[in-house]
């Protein structure tokens, strides 16, 4: 037989894999992973219900769905502006009668493969992390998407400069869109207020929502390079990027390796070391001068588990909260052990709060009782529920005052009951005093809630609110300004409340400068739009103060004079028939 020769070369019939040109954009359900133990049934509903929509949305769209891996939504688009279209639409806030899921996304334009129905590729693994970047309900889009985009955007915009993403070799510079309260107002109306510095953005760096501090959340490093130590590093990272999520509207959150980038904000750093036990230590770091202004030290056995990692994210929360936004504040909170949930669910009711409008209200009654179910004995939250339904009956909001007061007065006892010096129960109670007619007890009460933590900001805000209330105005004035040099970064409304103060103090010119400031920081906040009104009619300028008022109801539509004298009269401090007068001078 002769000998066989060696077998021909196989011929290779494949065709290399051909790449298409797409955008691609990826949504992700945020905190899914923590919802799905509290209601696993109600979060896979929720979310199917958002993946039919976004269904038809891509369709409508001319987009193709690549799939829902887990709780991302993935879709591919011939057009940027098509993609960029159906995440809007997608992000717009919806009526969901079942567990509320939020999300974010990630946009970008590059080649994507499809092998075996799955669709791959660096463009998709850069759309996933940049939607990790983007704040809750917000998107971020690479550079390449943005040039990809025809025409001029009318959208509030922000370069946030070039970011390191996970497993990708080259940093990619990102532009983040914030769309919270975007629905609020017509677009016309908020354009006339956002000045803008250049034509095709609604707002660009330096703009009011610049006021976040941006923190900057290095990887952690597992020092010894031991598989425990690795996993648990990468899994804190995405823990705090997802926990600080949570308050997009307070900081900016940005997730990257790149340690020589320049400008202002604070990175969070730390490591991991393995040995008989886990130690990780952690530090806040300021960008500009390199000054560590919180350093904290965390042991662990070797079986720590998610537990853990809920406990480091609180804490350097925590410092956030106290080095740069809420001061003496947040230590109250964070003193009250929780869960994460529960905890998040307060922090998510207090900033609906602060929105001061009848919605916000009510969302962070929800909040708060979410809160609740999750801890009973949060304190925090059965006070906080407390102070929502008194805003009610003081604002005007609410539709049974008598019932509403009794709930206020029933959750203070309830707080006060498990903790008889809770400062924010002493406050609370004070301003259930106030609302039954007690006045000069609800001085008192809440001067004593002051001298229990007299160096937290919120709480001499709330005196000095009192104080306007009970006419001592010069006092208002001063306590309001203690209050703002308490708090590291204060909100819009112990701001403005220096403002009412200084005008009832007789102060218009210094009252219209604290109002300007504060709508500078954020212009959708309705107050500093009245009282801005008033001062400018008592300085005589009456054209510049009827104009104030004209952005005051293209903003709020169903907004009359009438409606800003509180319900309950005990509210209303002394000579408020004088500036009611004048804001209905300049409504004519």
């Amino acid at each position: 037989m002769p000998k066989a020769g060696p077998k021909p070369p196989v011929e290779n019939t494949s065709k290399p894999m051909q790449g298409v040109l797409r955008a691609v954009l990826v949504a992700d359900a945020v905190g899914y992973s923590r919802l799905m133990p509290e209601d696993p049934a109600g979060t896979i509903v929720s979310l199917n219900r958002h993946r039919a929509r976004m269904r038809e949305i891509v369709r409508r769209n001319n987009g193709s769905e690549a799939g829902f891996p887990g709780d991302y939504l993935l879709a591919m688009f011939a057009a940027a502006s098509d993609a960029l279209a159906s995440a809007l639409e997608f992000l717009k806030q919806q009526d969901d009668p079942g567990v509320p899921l939020h999300f974010r996304v990630g946009l970008h334009v590059g080649d994507v493969f499809e092998q075996s129905g799955e669709v791959l590729g660096v463009a998709v693994n850069i759309a996933t992390r940049l939607q990790q970047a983007a704040p809750i309900g917000g998107i971020v889009m690479s550079q390449t998407f943005r040039q990809s985009l025809p025409g001029k955007l009318h959208l509030p915009i922000h370069d946030i400069g070039e970011l390191r993403l996970k497993n990708i070799e080259e940093t990619v510079r990102a532009f983040e869109v914030r769309l919270t309260g975007a629905p609020q107002a017509p677009p016309k109306a908020k354009a006339s207020r956002r000045k803008t510095k250049s034509d095709d953005e609604a707002a660009v760096i330096g703009e009011p929502d610049e006021a976040r501090p941006r923190i900057y959340i290095r990887p952690f490093r597992a020092l010894g390079k031991t598989e425990r130590a690795v996993v648990f590093a990468d899994g804190l990272g995405e823990e705090l990027v997802t926990t600080l999520g949570v308050f997009s509207d307070v900081f900016r959150i940005i997730h990257s390796a790149e340690t020589g980038e320049t400008g202002d904000g604070y990175e969070i750093v730390g490591q991991v070391r393995n040995g008989d036990r886990l130690r990780i230590t952690c530090h806040l770091v300021d960008r500009a001068t390199g000054n560590r202004l919180w350093a904290d030290r965390f042991d662990f056995g070797n079986d720590a588990s998610y537990d853990a990692q809920e406990r480091i994210a609180v804490a350097v929360i925590t410092a956030l909260q106290l080095k740069l936004t809420d001061g003496e504040t947040a230590h109250l909170w964070s003193n009250r052990p929780t869960s994460l949930a529960a905890w998040e669910q307060f922090h998510r009711a207090r900033m609906c709060e602060a929105r001061y409008t009848s919605d916000g209200n009510t969302r962070s009654k929800t909040h708060f009782v979410k809160a609740m179910e999750l801890d009973p004995d949060f304190v925090p939250a059965i006070v906080g529920l407390g102070f929502s339904y008194l805003d009610a009956v003081r604002l005007g909001w609410s539709p049974d005052q008598n019932q509403d007061l009794e709930k206020a007065l029933h959750f203070a006892e309830l707080a006060l009951g498990k903790d008889a010096h809770d400062p924010y129960a002493i406050a609370l109670l004070a301003y259930v005093e106030r609302a039954q007619g007690k006045l000069e007890q609800s001085v008192a009460t809440m001067a004593r809630a002051v001298g229990i933590a007299p160096r937290n900001g919120e709480l001499v805000a709330y005196y000095a609110n009192m104080l306007w209330m009970q006419g001592n105005w010069p006092a208002a004035v001063s306590q309001n300004r203690r209050a703002l040099d308490l708090t590291p970064q204060p909100s819009s409304w112990i701001q403005a409340n220096l403002g009412l103060a200084l005008l009832w103090d007789g102060q218009p010119a210094e009252a219209q400068h604290v109002f300007e400031t504060v709508i500078k920081g954020d212009p959708d906040y309705i107050r500093a739009y009245i009282g801005l009104a008033v001062a400018l009619l008592r300085q005589g300028r009456a054209n510049e103060a009827k104009k104030i008022y004209r952005e005051l109801v293209v903003m709020d539509p169903g907004f009359q004079p009438e409606g800003w004298l509180a319900r309950n009269l005990n509210f209303n401090p002394k000579e408020s028939e004088q500036f009611m007068s004048d804001l209905l001078a300049a409504s004519r």
